[in-house]
């Protein structure tokens, strides 16, 4: 969800039968972590739009890392990265913050008003600044990047002139897609920072087709789910890489228009093939973006990300932030 302050300054893949490999964060990590609760992951699907909805058991929901200081601490993102710890984007507080433990140290990297923390394949780790309106109309959004190794990383400017840079995903070959949510559209950024200005302003036309408020963004194969905050369905996005101008609804979250859940925020796509979705009106839902369904998980307080990874066989931690700054977590069981 974008910064609400005055800023100064197609075919959808399902790879739910694919192997997934563990992300491996370590003993380390999930010891910081605590033990989640555990609730129950949907059975498998077949591939076909006749396929069963998918379906939900209610998980518990634990409150990992309480904030300090309530909505002064919101935490606009969660990056779970298996080689550099916890990472949690700090909206008001203009910072993007490793939570330290045995294995990795705390560290604080300055961004202003920071959306998505992302890993991408250089090992770096890129931030979008400038997510709010005011910085959006004033073209002061970014991306900026940095060495989570260092032991005070310092971040550099990778791309400026961004509206209100928000969600980032990294696709297979490296390209950095950034949502520009109050210009309603996703940028495609280059691996050596240009910018393909064709393709933005083709998905920016299929956008406006579907809905407004380009918000979280996630790669999965060959397609971006993107969702849209301003929604009256909560919809969710999905937008071909290869021909953005084909995007199609991948699942409307609220059964009606204006009904929980809305304000669909970041999300990500689970180790089940599932997409898991924070959302503003407190709902953690499930969505098959194969056949278009979706179930709710939990509900609390408002969420604004998700972040992910597998330990042992058949478990998926999910962590959540939030509004309020707490980071909450949860474990998932996969078939």
């Amino acid at each position: 969800m974008p910064d609400p302050r005055p800023e100064p300054a197609v075919p959808q893949s399902d790879h739910r039968r694919a192997d997934r490999r563990a992300l491996g964060l370590g003993a380390a990590v999930a010891l910081t972590l605590g033990t989640a609760l555990t609730g129950t992951a949907a059975a498998d699907s077949p591939e076909t739009p006749a396929a069963s909805p998918v379906s939900c058991s209610p998980v518990e929901v634990r409150n990992t890392y309480p904030a300090q200081t309530p909505l002064l601490d919101w935490s606009e993102n969660v990056l779970l990265d298996p080689l550099s710890g916890v990472w949690v984007s700090r909206t008001y507080r203009d910072v993007v913050e490793r939570h330290g433990d045995s294995q990795f140290p705390a560290a604080s990297v300055p961004v202003t008003s920071p959306g998505a923390v992302r890993r991408a394949p250089d090992g770096l780790l890129y931030a979008t600044f400038g997510n709010s309106p005011l910085a959006g109309a004033a073209k002061q959004g970014g991306v900026v990047r940095f060495d989570p190794r260092d032991p005070v990383p310092k971040p550099e400017v990778f791309v400026s002139g961004l509206g209100q840079a928000n969600g980032a995903a990294f696709d297979a070959d490296g390209d950095l897609f950034v949502a520009d949510t109050s210009a309603n559209t996703v940028e495609r950024i280059h691996p050596d920072g240009t910018l393909d200005t064709d393709w933005t302003e083709r998905a920016r036309i299929a956008l406006a087709a579907l809905g407004s408020g380009a918000d979280g963004i996630v790669a999965d194969g060959g397609v971006l789910y993107v969702t849209l905050l301003e929604s009256p369905t909560a919809r969710v996005v999905a937008l071909p890489i290869a021909d953005p101008a084909q995007a199609t609804v991948a699942v409307d979250l609220a059964r009606a228009p204006l009904a929980a859940p809305l304000l669909p925020d970041d999300l990500v796509v689970g180790q089940d093939g599932f997409l898991y979705i924070a959302t503003g009106s407190g709902q953690l839902v499930r969505a098959d973006p194969v056949t278009h369904t979706s179930c709710t998980m939990a509900f609390g307080e408002p969420l604004t990300s998700v972040g992910t990874y597998r330990y042992g066989d058949h478990r998926m931690l999910l962590v959540l932030g939030t509004e309020n700054g707490d980071l909450l977590s949860t474990t998932v069981l996969l078939p």
